[in-house]
Protein backbone atom coordinates (compact mmCIF):
# COMPACT_ATOMS: atom_id res chain seq x y z
CA UNK A 1 0.00 0.00 0.00
CA UNK A 2 1.36 3.42 -0.92
CA UNK A 3 1.81 6.28 1.53
CA UNK A 4 -0.95 8.17 -0.30
CA UNK A 5 -3.36 5.25 0.21
CA UNK A 6 -2.40 5.04 3.90
CA UNK A 7 -3.06 8.79 4.19
CA UNK A 8 -6.57 8.26 2.79
CA UNK A 9 -7.26 5.69 5.50
CA UNK A 10 -5.94 8.06 8.17
CA UNK A 11 -8.05 10.90 6.77
CA UNK A 12 -11.11 8.69 7.23
CA UNK A 13 -10.14 7.80 10.81
CA UNK A 14 -9.58 11.49 11.62
CA UNK A 15 -12.63 12.68 9.65
CA UNK A 16 -10.49 15.12 7.66
CA UNK A 17 -13.07 16.03 5.03
CA UNK A 18 -16.60 15.15 3.97
CA UNK A 19 -17.55 11.61 5.02
CA UNK A 20 -18.86 10.54 1.60
CA UNK A 21 -15.57 11.53 -0.07
CA UNK A 22 -13.49 10.01 2.74
CA UNK A 23 -15.40 6.72 2.61
CA UNK A 24 -15.05 6.46 -1.17
CA UNK A 25 -11.32 7.23 -1.05
CA UNK A 26 -10.70 4.77 1.80
CA UNK A 27 -12.57 1.99 0.00
CA UNK A 28 -10.56 2.61 -3.17
CA UNK A 29 -7.30 2.76 -1.21
CA UNK A 30 -8.09 -0.56 0.46
CA UNK A 31 -8.98 -2.21 -2.90
CA UNK A 32 -9.56 -5.64 -1.41
CA UNK A 33 -6.50 -5.80 0.82
CA UNK A 34 -6.92 -7.78 4.02
CA UNK A 35 -3.90 -6.63 6.02
CA UNK A 36 -4.43 -4.02 8.73
CA UNK A 37 -2.45 -0.90 7.85
CA UNK A 38 -3.81 1.74 10.24
CA UNK A 39 -5.48 1.44 13.62
CA UNK A 40 -8.37 3.16 15.32
CA UNK A 41 -7.29 4.33 18.76
CA UNK A 42 -9.65 5.41 21.54
CA UNK A 43 -8.49 9.00 20.97
CA UNK A 44 -9.60 8.77 17.33
CA UNK A 45 -13.01 7.51 18.36
CA UNK A 46 -13.30 10.32 20.91
CA UNK A 47 -12.43 12.78 18.12
CA UNK A 48 -15.18 11.40 15.87
CA UNK A 49 -17.78 11.47 18.65
CA UNK A 50 -16.67 14.98 19.56
CA UNK A 51 -17.22 16.13 15.99
CA UNK A 52 -20.82 15.01 16.34
CA UNK A 53 -21.38 16.65 19.73
CA UNK A 54 -19.87 19.92 18.45
CA UNK A 55 -22.16 19.89 15.41
CA UNK A 56 -19.38 19.40 12.84
CA UNK A 57 -20.98 16.18 11.55
CA UNK A 58 -24.49 14.75 11.59
CA UNK A 59 -25.72 11.51 13.12
CA UNK A 60 -25.88 10.00 9.62
CA UNK A 61 -22.25 10.96 9.00
CA UNK A 62 -21.12 9.47 12.32
CA UNK A 63 -23.02 6.27 11.54
CA UNK A 64 -21.45 6.09 8.08
CA UNK A 65 -17.98 6.74 9.53
CA UNK A 66 -18.40 3.87 12.00
CA UNK A 67 -19.78 1.58 9.31
CA UNK A 68 -16.88 2.19 6.93
CA UNK A 69 -14.19 1.99 9.64
CA UNK A 70 -15.74 -1.27 10.87
CA UNK A 71 -16.00 -2.78 7.39
CA UNK A 72 -12.50 -2.16 6.01
CA UNK A 73 -9.97 -4.92 6.66
CA UNK A 74 -7.16 -2.38 6.27
CA UNK A 75 -8.33 -0.59 9.43
CA UNK A 76 -7.77 -2.40 12.70
CA UNK A 77 -8.33 -1.52 16.32
CA UNK A 78 -5.75 -1.50 19.07
CA UNK A 79 -5.58 -4.85 20.82
CA UNK A 80 -5.63 -3.26 24.26
CA UNK A 81 -9.01 -1.63 23.58
CA UNK A 82 -10.33 -4.05 20.99
CA UNK A 83 -13.55 -5.09 22.76
CA UNK A 84 -14.55 -1.52 23.57
CA UNK A 85 -13.76 -0.12 20.11
CA UNK A 86 -15.49 -2.97 18.26
CA UNK A 87 -18.56 -2.51 20.47
CA UNK A 88 -18.54 1.24 19.77
CA UNK A 89 -18.25 0.76 16.01
CA UNK A 90 -21.00 -1.86 15.99
CA UNK A 91 -23.41 0.21 18.08
CA UNK A 92 -22.75 3.49 16.28
CA UNK A 93 -22.97 1.87 12.84
CA UNK A 94 -26.33 0.24 13.68
CA UNK A 95 -28.27 2.73 15.81
CA UNK A 96 -31.53 1.05 14.79
CA UNK A 97 -30.42 -1.97 16.89
CA UNK A 98 -29.04 -0.02 19.85
CA UNK A 99 -29.40 3.66 20.70
CA UNK A 100 -30.32 6.70 18.73
CA UNK A 101 -27.26 8.80 17.92
CA UNK A 102 -27.58 11.89 20.10
CA UNK A 103 -25.46 14.03 22.40
CA UNK A 104 -26.18 11.82 25.42
CA UNK A 105 -25.14 8.61 23.65
CA UNK A 106 -21.94 10.22 22.36
CA UNK A 107 -21.09 11.76 25.73
CA UNK A 108 -21.53 8.38 27.41
CA UNK A 109 -19.19 6.77 24.87
CA UNK A 110 -16.65 9.56 25.24
CA UNK A 111 -16.65 8.95 29.00
CA UNK A 112 -16.16 5.20 28.57
CA UNK A 113 -13.30 5.73 26.12
CA UNK A 114 -11.58 8.32 28.32
CA UNK A 115 -11.85 6.01 31.29
CA UNK A 116 -10.28 3.20 29.25
CA UNK A 117 -7.20 5.27 28.40
CA UNK A 118 -6.67 6.92 31.77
Amino acid sequence: MTQQEVRKLRDLLELNGHIDDLARAARLASHGQIDEVVYLLPEGAINALGKYTSGEISARELTEWAEVVHSLDTIGVTEEHEDLLIQLLFEISTPELFYEINAETCSRWIGRLRQAIS
